[in-house]
């Protein structure tokens, strides 16, 4: 019954998308409102029966359906059941309906008698997008497709995915790639609007440019840290081209964010966020048709028929080639030529997005560019870790720099002068810390003399600025700037200080890492509720010779799947992280065992949360004027 129910929505749901379109494009609808909600608010109860149609039936292991047969088992633990439905192509299409229909249903909601032709436009563009995203899942990825025979059981979920934090990885992400979407159809909407239309849409588009960031960074860091503590190899980030997709709409949003305050404070930028707003929504859907093209291979995508990845790059093509005309035609009523000082606060975010959006364009071309070169010449070639590292850094460092003193400064042209004796107690209190910091550690390099240089004065900054009671500022925005400090801090100690040892250790055994003495004691056989697993026990000495932690890191196996996996387990707290891996092995010769001391990393998790908390508080103030507006 659910399947059906599920099946019947969805192509309901294309129905309302194409009535909200069709009735939104129609001039002169007195009844325009009122069509819209019955449209709007159809569209979301589908897209929801349709999605929890499909979650019912994974949880009641319904395997009459080949999504259900393909991704879950009897067995399956039920939270990874339930995330089960988006981690594969079909139900995370789904998703991404069921969370376009979400945003579209808060664009409604800004309707009022000054705005109606603007949002009205805002819904025509949301409901091609979504138009076309429900034809995508309905004509190549039909989640409720049914099998032929139908199976006892079904052949269980990739082990590796199991894992809580990428079982709410996946919606966050979507939030912050739809969200996007909002931005996208509002930058459509102003340009197509009239001169005599004069509607605040950077007012409008501002929450959701923000809920869209705020969502997509932590869904980045969960990504982040699954990689850290389920892959076993010790790092948090790898360059992947499925994480540079989730990364550049990322740097772009950052661009947006910033861009949209300067609109609001000098109604300068106008055009160029108008351009941002597009430009991030289309590298999101790039990033939809890179996971699912069939083109990468990564732990991240799904192994597709690439006829799938065409579609979307076709409609991303239409997308793009649409909005990229319009902006070219329509932006110049948007253009300011006013002037910009450098020293102020307008000329700092101005130079702040330059560097982002170059950082953006070299994680891109190192993205797609190997992807050309297989295409027109059916060579591989790889790019990895050293090109991002000479490419992105370096245009990194600046707009740190600039990111540190933008805050501080003024709207306009300030003198030099008060400007350092604004920054004069930040540089000291840097300076200091850092000395300390490198005291301590007693081992220097430029890369972490210059890492812990940008993490403090970011840091110093953003603390001083909350503590002063003149500085007319968002706290969101300046708590934000502290997260990014923090996890700075975090990258540059895990990067720099890192150790690693690999080892043959058995029962008994003995081995060191800094001043810490590891006793391998035991290998157990355990029994999980999917899987078998062998699992060490590892006592963690200080130089003191007091016991400070026993680790347990599984090596695990996956019957159903025939799969591997190795459970990393580690000891945190402020100043490191111990990281144990249980590799292969046996009695007789005893196991691989991995180790790895990395100092700092937890303040790239906190730094991470710092930075949601502070678009949180961010996306509440814009709400509270978004509602003045209503």
């Amino acid at each position: 019954m659910a399947p059906y129910l599920g099946n019947f929505a969805l192509w309901l749901s294309l129905c309302f998308a194409v009535f909200q379109f069709i009735n939104s494009s129609i001039k002169n609808n007195n009844s325009i409102l009122q069509f819209n909600k019955i449209a709007v608010n159809g569209l979301l109860f589908c897209s929801l029966v349709s999605f929890f149609s499909l979650m019912y039936s994974h949880v009641v292991s319904d395997f009459s359906l080949i999504n259900v047969f393909q991704n879950s088992h009897t067995t399956k633990p039920l939270l990874y059941k339930i995330s089960g439905v988006w981690g594969n192509h079909e139900g995370s299409m789904l998703l991404w309906i069921l969370v376009l229909t979400i945003f579209n249903f808060f664009i409604f909601k800004l309707y009022n008698q000054t705005n109606s032709k603007f949002v009205s436009k805002v819904l025509e563009t949301q409901a091609l997008i979504t138009v076309g995203f429900v034809l995508f899942t309905i004509l190549t990825s039909n989640p409720f497709e049914r099998m032929d025979v139908v199976h006892t059981n079904g052949l269980g979920f990739n082990p590796i995915l199991q894992d809580p934090a990428l079982a709410i990885h996946p919606p966050l992400l979507y939030i912050g790639y739809v969200g996007f979407s909002a931005a996208f159809s509002m930058s459509i909407a102003t340009l197509s609007l009239g001169n005599n239309e004069k509607i605040l849409w950077y007012s409008y588009m501002k929450p959701f440019v923000m809920a869209a960031w705020t969502f997509l960074t932590i869904g980045i860091a969960l990504g982040s840290v699954w990689a850290y503590y389920e892959l076993g190899w010790g790092g948090w980030w790898f360059w992947d081209p499925v994480e540079n997709a989730s990364f550049m709409p990322w740097l772009l949003g950052t661009a947006l964010l910033h861009s949209l305050i300067t609109v609001e404070k000098k109604k300068s930028l106008q055009s160029w966020v108008l351009l941002l707003s597009i430009l991030a929504f289309l590298l999101s859907v790039v990033g939809t048709f890179l996971v699912r093209s069939g083109i990468l291979t990564s732990i991240h995508t799904f192994a597709l028929d690439p006829s799938r990845g065409i579609y979307i790059l076709a409609f991303t093509a239409i997308l793009g080639g649409y909005s990229l005309i319009l902006f070219g035609l329509k932006s110049k009523k948007h253009f300011n030529n006013s002037y910009f000082s450098f020293f102020s606060k307008e000329g700092s975010i101005l130079v702040n997005n330059i560097l982002m959006v170059v950082v953006c364009a070299s994680v891109f071309l190192g993205t797609i560019y190997p992807l050309l070169v297989e295409a027109f010449t059916n060579n591989k070639i790889s790019v990895g870790e050293p090109y991002y590292n000479t490419t992105v850094v370096p245009i990194m460092i600046p707009a740190i720099l600039v990111m540190g003193i933008g805050p501080m400064l003024s709207w306009g042209r300030e003198d030099k002068s008060k400007i350092f004796k604004k920054i004069f107690p930040s540089i000291l209190l840097t300076a200091i810390i850092t000395i300390f910091i490198f005291l301590f550690y007693q081992t220097y390099s430029f890369i972490g003399i210059v890492g812990i240089l940008l993490a403090f004065w970011i840091i110093s900054n953003s603390v001083i600025i909350l503590f002063r009671k003149k500085e007319n500022l968002s706290n969101g925005m300046i708590i934000a700037h502290l997260g990014i400090g923090l996890l700075i801090l975090g990258i540059t100690g895990s990067s720099v200080w890192q150790e690693e040892k690999i080892t043959q250790m058995k029962i008994g055994n003995e081995t060191n890492i800094q001043e810490y003495n590891i006793i391998l004691k035991e290998i157990n056989e355990i029994k999980g509720p999917n899987y078998l697993a062998l699992q060490g026990n590892f006592f963690v000495y200080d130089k003191n010779k007091n016991i400070i932690a026993k680790l347990k890191p599984e090596n695990r196996f996956y019957p159903i799947r025939n799969n591997f996996t190795t459970e990393a387990s580690i000891h945190t707290n402020l100043l490191r992280d111990l990281y144990i891996v249980l590799g292969q092995g046996n009695l007789n010769d005893g196991w691989v065992v991995r180790i790895y001391y990395n100092p700092l990393v937890i303040w790239i998790w906190i730094g991470a949360l710092t930075i949601f908390l502070g678009g949180i508080v961010s996306m509440n103030s814009n709400l509270k004027k978004l509602q003045r507006l209503s």
